[in-house]
């Protein structure tokens, strides 16, 4: 084992049990029945639904038998990502865990402390025997990360606490007390194919390097997007068309890589080249302090067919056009995000080009705004815009009781105030506000960083305070 010599060791026994365990979204299947056979085996009554989530019901300790019960919730799938080259597959492989001075790592991919961890949490309380608390609901969802199918699909009818705790917070310094609607939307651009002709020349390029992350979390920090600048460079290029494009993984994740292959006259060779020099010059200046491993990389290739030159020119136009980054900041509370649009992927299919679209807004004004955009180009270049999925807002409480409950408890651990935020992220808690109606939450969570990225790390000192904390919170609850 390789966290067995770090506190808690209640909690961390957990995490790398299930980070043995493949729990991609859609593959949640075995980590499912993992925790379940956990729970039944210590006794309590465990409900798993059709979309593989668990409902957990732990009776009070002796003296709280009639306080109120409390909801703990956390999801169990994780964001897949590798660097290239690394040899890892998600579908079969364990994590591969280590210990970087206080930090836990993953060997050339994501850690999937998000929200592993905050399952470990729910279920080290479920096996501890000294924990002090009223009645606990434990929820455990699944397809958080691409869409919070295990949250809507939910029986909310199987719960009765009207007091939420969520662990999907990444920053022990504040709780979380809102987040953003998600949207998320395929931008498919129908796309006619042609012969390319002996008089023409083919190349690969390839946009890699990048620091990525969290395409909500993360999009403030004004980080390169493959496909951005892989469309940007298209669009410098002449007399193109484009045979394929990919890019990046997850539609809420920050596009790392990126790559196309071009077609264009081979008199028109040279003048290519140059502008490629000339784009990898001034990119690597640009983003020097955001992604200083931004590499552009070109070679020779060789294709049969590529799009004509009309569907060549509306991808590029998506590409630079689609809204990318972000695109409103709050007046009302300093450095908040209020709408943002990730491009995050990029298929060449049969019949065309697919772009994955993930838009974050924290009113329907912003998002409908930001659909309406999309939807305008797509009418411009001939594409068709289909909403795959919907997550509801949850609304800023600063006045919330559970809030004066956790920080009443919170100085005596960590020795100052904590405080208090909405994310421009996605959390499930808005699907649970909108299905349990006056449900009082909080998120709170140990320090986390990177995440969606192979460079996601898990502050173990950070974990021993909080763990502490949710102890002492329930203890008052």
């Amino acid at each position: 084992m390789i966290l067995n010599n770090y506190e808690p060791q209640e909690v961390l026994k957990h995490f790398e049990a299930i980070s043995q365990i493949p729990r991609g979204s859609y593959n949640e299947q075995a980590v499912s029945d993992y925790i379940a056979d956990f729970a039944t085996n210590l006794g309590y009554k465990t409900i798993q639904d059709a979309k593989n989530n668990l409902i957990i019901y732990k009776p009070a300790t002796p003296g709280y038998e009639n306080s109120p019960p409390i909801m703990l919730q956390a999801h169990v799938d994780m964001v897949c990502e590798k660097n290239a080259g690394t040899a890892h597959d998600f579908t079969t492989d364990p994590i591969k865990l280590y210990v970087d001075g206080d930090y836990i790592k993953a060997q050339g991919t994501t850690l999937g402390s998000d929200n592993g961890i905050g399952v470990a949490m729910c279920m080290a309380l479920l096996a501890s025997q000294t924990a002090t608390h009223p009645p606990l609901e434990i929820v455990l969802t699944t397809e958080e990360e691409v869409g919070m199918g295990g949250a809507q699909a939910l029986d909310f009818n199987l719960l009765t606490a009207k007091r939420m705790i969520n662990l999907d917070n990444s920053d022990e310094k504040e709780f979380i007390l809102g987040c953003v609607s998600g949207t998320v939307m395929d931008f498919m651009l129908p796309a006619d194919f042609d012969t390319v002709t002996p008089d023409n020349i083919a190349y690969s390029i390839t946009v890699n390097g990048l620091t990525g992350g969290h395409s909500g979390a993360d999009i403030h920090l004004e980080r390169g997007n493959a496909l951005r600048i892989l469309g940007n460079i298209l669009a410098q290029l002449q007399d193109i068309r484009i045979a394929a494009i990919s890019g990046g993984m997850k539609v809420n994740a920050i596009p790392r890589e990126a790559s196309a292959t071009i077609v264009l006259p081979k008199k028109g060779a040279g003048k290519a080249i140059a502008i490629l020099e000339g784009c990898r010059t001034y990119l690597k200046a640009q983003y020097r302090a955001t992604d200083g491993g931004l590499a552009v990389a070109w070679e020779a290739d060789s294709v049969g067919k590529a799009l004509t030159k009309n569907s060549s020119q509306c991808l590029v136009a998506a590409l630079t056009l689609i809204p990318c980054g972000v695109q409103h900041m709050s007046m009302e509370i300093a450095g908040f995000v209020n709408a943002s649009c990730n491009l995050g992927v990029a298929e060449t299919l049969h019949k065309g080009v697919k772009l994955s679209i993930m838009a974050r807004a924290v009113t329907d004004f912003y998002g409908a705004n930001m659909e309406a955009q999309i939807n305008n180009l797509a009418k411009l270049v001939g594409a068709r815009v289909t909403v795959r999925q919907r997550t509801p807002a949850w609304p800023y409480n600063p006045d919330s009781e559970l809030l004066k409950t956790a920080k009443s408890c919170y100085r005596p651990v960590f020795g100052r105030e904590a405080g208090l935020k909405a994310i421009h992220a996605g959390l499930e808690c808005g699907v649970f506000l909108e299905n349990i109606p006056g449900v009082d939450i909080i998120a709170i969570g140990p320090d986390q960083h990177d995440l969606h990225t192979p460079d996601e790390r898990l502050s173990i000192s950070s974990l021993n305070r909080m763990w502490t904390f949710l102890q002492k919170l329930l203890e008052v609850a």
